[in-house]
């Protein structure tokens, strides 16, 4: 029998694989290089047991570094799923702001080297050992990430 605990974990296990670690991404909100997996509560289909609260679903995670977790898991705690649009709305622009272009850029460079590795290994692993996770096809992931890469730049970031 597994416990709650385990689920949770492995099911955060579960979106590194399909969706790389969270290191290999841009927090969502600074755009400095984030470190956890966040739940956005908004999967209608979500557990909730024993204190944690988490989602089958990949997509309903955005890559966010650990001050920008904080402060969301702060502010869903503090206005429920509810009113959570509209409480980060703030925290995402003072997120943003109090990182220079610099330093964005800096560690964007960093990350894209070690993404670039990530794939390259994923890609080998595609063609000579096959995809034993179930894991899409990296291409299939990287368009997906290109895609949300412009609908963000779109958004005002």
């Amino acid at each position: 029998m597994t416990s709650i605990a385990s689920e949770y974990r492995a099911a955060h296990r579960r979106i590194d694989e399909i969706r790389l670690p969270a290191k290999y991404h841009n927090c969502a909100w600074c755009l400095l290089t984030a470190d956890q997996w966040a739940y956005l509560h908004n999967d209608p289909n979500e557990r909730n047991e024993e204190g944690f609260v988490w989602s089958e679903n990949s997509r309903s995670y955005v890559a966010l570094c650990r001050s920008c977790h904080r402060k969301f898991d702060q502010a869903y705690r503090r206005v429920g799923r509810e009113g959570l649009a509209e409480a980060i709305a703030p925290l995402i622009k003072a997120a943003y702001a109090a990182v220079s272009p610099e330093r964005r850029a800096i560690e964007a460079q960093a990350r894209e080297a070690s993404t670039k590795a990530a794939y390259a290994f994923l890609d080998a692993q595609d063609k000579g050992l096959g995809n034993r996770y179930g894991r899409p096809p990296i291409s299939a992931e990287r368009e997906t990430h290109a895609r949300l890469v412009r609908a963000y730049a779109a958004g005002g970031h």
